[in-house]
């Protein structure tokens, strides 16, 4: 064969081998530790793991269930015992104000209710809180809300007594009597009322955008390994678009894992919105008040500066990294 010949098929094998390695991710291979609970802006990692979709991506990506105990699951990721964990964007700034190294690089879900608060009969205004006890995990998001929620009836927290407790046991604590009331999500808010005869006082559709999720990951993680924190993402985005496109069967996987209905599964979704590419874009451009991510950073840093949680303001830039979700949108990460 002559070298006229040769030529042109080397180019184009060698054409070929760079568009391929330009279409797949190198990760690293080493293990990648990820927090799961039932909740659904979760829901895409346990459905993605299940596909077998993390490890097609050349991820070894190992679940960690966080469902006893929600809130002491972020103490542990602080500490560096997870790699990727789902979060508030005030529980992160809480943490980062810590300390800890930790970005948010994609908004997974945004609350239209998911979160509120279960009351004896008898407390049937937010007024009527003066006073009584309320069961919720102090320094969280929740007291963030609870503080919005009082503000906005003219009352403060020092207006009520706050009983701090795990949300996964704040139900307990209702049914008992050891509470007038509770702030926590749901199902547990939904199952306290039942089981303590309660009402929902209020919930945060009233205060959309109070408290966007999404996952975290150390800052050093991502500086050593951004090929997994892409390839994370792309599985992201491919496992949100599969159960947008089959709820049914997305949520018989989570109805499996948790021996829920698919009914409760999708209901669960109504009240915490399951966000996309496209909701990302708009949710980490900067916009005022709860429209965005940095929006809702500059209410919680006033919030935080006035109870004297932080000394000085937190800078979005350092903890909102959207570069990733960007990317996807530009079409370089394949």
């Amino acid at each position: 064969m002559g070298k006229n010949v040769l030529l042109p098929l080397l180019l184009v094998f060698l054409l070929a081998v760079s568009f391929s390695s330009c279409g797949r991710e190198q990760t690293s291979g080493l293990p990648m530790k990820v927090g799961r609970y039932y909740w659904p802006g979760m829901y895409w990692v346990e459905i993605a793991d299940r596909k077998g979709w993390f490890k097609e991506a050349g991820l070894a990506v190992e679940l960690i269930d966080t469902n006893h105990d929600y809130y002491a699951s972020l103490q542990t990721m602080a500490a560096g015992g997870m790699d990727a964990h789902s979060c508030y964007l005030y529980d992160l700034m809480r943490l980062v104000a810590a300390g800890a190294d930790l970005v948010m690089v994609v908004n997974t879900d945004m609350s239209f209710g998911s979160e509120g608060m279960a009351a004896k009969r008898s407390i049937d205004s937010v007024r009527k809180l003066r006073g009584k006890r309320i069961g919720l995990t102090r320094g969280t998001t929740l007291e963030f809300e609870l503080h919005e929620v009082l503000s906005r009836n003219g009352l403060t927290l020092d207006d009520v007594e706050i009983v701090d407790m795990p949300a996964e046991k704040s139900v307990g604590e209702f049914v008992a009597g050891s509470v007038d009331a509770i702030l926590a999500w749901e199902p547990l808010v939904g199952e306290a009322i039942a089981k303590g005869n309660g009402i929902k006082l209020f919930d945060t559709s009233e205060i959309q955008g109070i408290s966007p999720a999404g996952y975290i990951f150390h800052k050093s993680f991502i500086d050593r390994r951004p090929g997994d924190v892409r390839a994370f993402l792309r599985v992201w985005r491919r496992t949100t678009e599969y159960i947008s496109e089959n709820p049914a069967e997305s949520y018989g996987i989570i109805a499996g894992i948790y021996n829920k209905s698919i009914a409760e599964v999708g209901e669960f979704t109504r009240i915490d919105k399951i966000l996309d590419l496209a909701d990302n874009l708009l949710r980490f451009k900067h916009s005022q008040g709860f429209e965005s991510l940095a929006g809702t950073s500059d209410r919680i840093n006033r919030y935080m500066l006035k109870n004297r949680i932080l000394e000085q303001e937190l800078d979005h830039a350092k903890f909102l990294d959207g570069s990733f979700v960007t990317k996807l949108d530009n079409g370089l990460l394949p």
